[in-house]
């Protein structure tokens, strides 16, 4: 096999036993392949889901016979001196394209790939300074065909092709999506290709599929040797494996047992040739298993530090390629286990062994949330903050103004809303939500800011500096994006996290054709509507509305608060 699996389970064997003991006696793959739905709950609701939703189970031998069309696409689309792919898609429609581009780079004279999963106007300026419009393409992804982000920047980017050269705009646009969808029939009328994607195929687990294959081929990469890498592990996970013989299987009955015991805070390292894998396991990871107040919790982004400061609840992962050299995270890693942390090492030989890595965690999820007897395949909590951001958006277009329905802790240069105590400053209200912590917590910081360079670096300095402070694990979304990945573990998973939102007033703005609101006030809408789902579950919450220049203003109010 190309990729080898380390259990460092020490005091935890005993978790480890039970797991795979627990996976065989349910009969996991043989069940899983049989699409019994029963694997995961009781209620046939549930197994109606899971029946529509398996489809990922053979994706990597049945998508071989799309290659050659793939291939020909791309290379086509060379021909025509296309410079860029501006990757439109939230959630598991645009991560594993966005983890590809990271992975593999892109081909000599192949396009340069772009995801944008953000209604901030400045990112979405960001892509109009990057690109030539009449040199790029655009992919519309949508497994529903009704993402209102998605549709708004498909509805932008077209009117702006359209005035700079009329007629032409179809030629610039593919969309992928499901049969049947509002997407499809809109986009046989206006756009060059539409690709229809399996409908039996979740947006989190269908990273092997046409969502991601597409962009791939685009790149110039060799889809068919991602997708046999694939087959190695469908088959090493067919029916009658036994669990205890399939290292996924064993992945999640693992994760499983240690989440059921409390340690459910999932760390997830990388060496450089694979530094972005994490972004996408932690959305089929957290998608997967938040919900009912249970789950298991990706952390991913921050940086290794020493074992002591570390809550107990860690479980860690390192995901490395062979030949990959990082000595220092290494030593460090070697550390946490001596300190008896469990820790899971998997190493690849190649760059394109990540396609038998996603297969692995989508079974690997699949049989964690067996264990924990949870469905992976729904996302209960989702719509609740598409419903809140639905009711701002009404009430903008019948008044004119975005109503938060809520008074301010304090109305200063920041604004500061939230659910704890009030103290005389920024830093202070900030100091009562982190006294909210305890015992197995965690703090979300939720940025609904544009993601560049400099709030990534600033939120990487956050997350380290919180982790070691609270000494609790700290994540970082980038909103509206994590509203598609960790917002459902936010809402849906235990009930001990700590929540710390930041917006800002964008410097640009775009109308949205066809609506009476722009990327600003949807923006707005979405912050508004994620705050007051995780308010109505009387989660801790504070919101920071800054003004001007975001990093600048958090970076002093971090320094006062320390």
């Amino acid at each position: 096999m190309s990729i080898k699996y380390q259990f460092e389970t020490g005091e935890y064997q005993k978790l480890f036993s039970e797991g795979l003991k627990q996976v065989a006696g349910l009969k996991f793959l043989q069940r899983l392949w049989e699409k019994d739905g029963s694997l995961w709950s009781d209620d046939p609701a549930h197994h109606a889901i899971a029946l529509n939703r398996l489809g990922w189970l053979d994706l990597p031998s049945r998508m071989k016979r799309e290659v050659d069309q793939l291939d020909g696409f791309a290379m086509e689309k060379v021909f025509r001196k296309i410079k860029h792919v501006v990757h439109l898609g939230m959630g598991g429609s645009s991560l594993a394209p966005e983890v590809f581009f990271r992975t593999f780079g892109s081909t000599f004279d192949f396009p340069e790939l772009i995801v944008l999963d953000s209604t901030d106007p400045d990112q979405i300026d960001d892509v109009l300074r990057m690109v030539n419009l009449g040199s790029t393409l655009f992919i519309v992804a949508s497994k529903s065909g009704s993402t209102i982000e998605t549709s708004s920047l498909a509805k932008f980017f077209y009117d702006q092709l359209t005035r700079l050269n009329p007629g032409t705009a179809r030629e610039h646009f593919i969309a992928i999506t499901d049969p049947g969808t509002v997407l499809q029939d809109e986009a046989e009328k206006k756009y060059c290709k539409v690709f229809l994607n399996p409908a039996d195929i979740g947006g989190r687990y269908s990273a092997l599929s046409l969502f991601g294959l597409v962009p791939l081929a685009l790149l110039g990469k060799d889809t068919s040797r991602l997708l046999a890498r694939g087959e190695e592990r469908e088959e090493a996970c067919g029916p009658e494996i036994p669990e205890g013989s399939s290292d996924a299987v064993r992945l999640g009955a693992f994760l499983g047992k240690l989440a059921e015991s409390g340690i459910n805070k999932l760390t997830l390292q990388a060496s450089p040739s694979l530094s972005t894998v994490g972004w996408w396991v932690e959305q089929l990871v957290a998608e997967s298993t938040g919900k009912e107040e249970k789950g298991i919790l990706p952390v991913n982004d921050e940086e290794i530090t020493a074992p002591d400061l570390y809550s107990s609840d860690r479980v860690f992962v390192y995901i490395k390629r062979h030949g990959d050299i990082d000595l220092d995270k290494e030593e460090k890693l070697k550390a946490l286990k001596r300190k008896k942390f469990p820790l899971i090492v998997i190493e690849t030989d190649d760059i394109y062994d990540l396609g038998g890595l996603i297969y692995d965690w989508e079974i690997a999820a699949a049989a964690a949330a067996s264990v924990v007897r949870i469905d992976p395949f729904d996302e209960p909590n989702v719509k609740e903050s598409k419903d809140n951001t639905r009711r701002v958006l009404d009430g903008f277009k019948s008044t004119g103004r975005i109503e938060f329905e809520t008074s301010p802790l304090l109305d200063g240069e920041v604004r500061v809303f939230g659910n704890v105590a009030a103290s005389g400053d920024v830093a202070g209200t900030l100091r009562n939500l982190f006294e909210r912590r305890r015992e197995g917590d965690y703090l979300a910081i939720m940025a609904y800011l544009p993601r560049n360079t400099a709030t990534q670096n600033l939120a990487s300095i956050l997350q380290n500096s919180l982790r070691d402070r609270l000494q609790i694990p700290v994540t970082v979304g980038f909103g509206p994006r994590f509203l598609h990945s960790t917002g459902q573990f936010h809402k849906g998973g235990t009930k001990n996290g700590l929540f710390l939102q930041f917006v800002h007033d964008p410097k640009k703005d775009f109308e949205i054709p066809g609506e009476n609101y722009s990327f600003k006030i949807l923006l707005r809408a979405q912050a508004i509507g994620d705050y007051l789902s995780l308010e109505s579950k009387e989660k801790p919450v504070v919101s920071l509305e800054l003004v001007g220049d975001p990093v600048a203003q958090l970076d002093g109010i971090f320094k006062r608060l320390f």
